[in-house]
């Protein structure tokens, strides 16, 4: 990546910029976050006073954005500054990148099965007609039971949690 200009250019120009302060506030994140994204190439190196202070352009609030987004589909720091490199150079994905990405899928689709799994079981609880004073390790069974069979939600109405009333 090119070194950027320096900072103390024209008046208008300067006041585009945010102090770390500043995009910190904006972002919710800590200057000590952006600083360490920084040291790790996920957010490119700002520009700097010549004092030595640094500013950044609105860019940077929408790489915090990518980047939190990014974490939140469960990339680590890691992937998301090899992500981060490819995207700001405009290169074309290298191998590693792809790998990254189809690795990503995978277990993004694996979490999917898993929380419809979980979706249907919470609602097929919630919609049975179970007593809320009824005993936890009885219910806890029956949902361990059920969480084991994958089954459907028209499956649950056939056979509920276990009333105790």
């Amino acid at each position: 990546m090119a070194s950027p200009a320096p900072a103390d250019g024209p008046k208008g120009r300067q006041r585009d910029l945010l102090s770390i302060g500043e995009l910190a506030r904006r972002s919710g994140l800590s200057t000590r976050t952006i600083r360490y994204y920084e040291e790790l190439g996920i957010l490119p190196p700002p520009q700097r006073t010549t004092g030595g202070t640094r500013r950044y352009s609105r860019d940077y609030f929408f790489y915090l954005e990518g980047t939190r987004i990014l974490k939140q589909l469960g990339f680590d720091l890691d992937e998301i500054a090899e992500l981060g490199r490819f995207a700001l150079t405009g290169a074309s994905a290298s191998s590693r990148t792809k790998t990254i990405l189809q690795e990503k899928v995978s277990q993004l689709d694996h979490r999917i099965r898993v929380l419809k799994r979980l979706y249907r079981l919470v609602s097929a609880a919630a919609s049975s007609r179970v007593d809320p004073d009824a005993p936890v390790p009885q219910l806890l069974r029956w949902v361990s039971e059920k969480s084991g069979e994958g089954f459907t939600a028209d499956e649950s109405d056939n056979n509920p949690p276990p009333r105790w009333s």
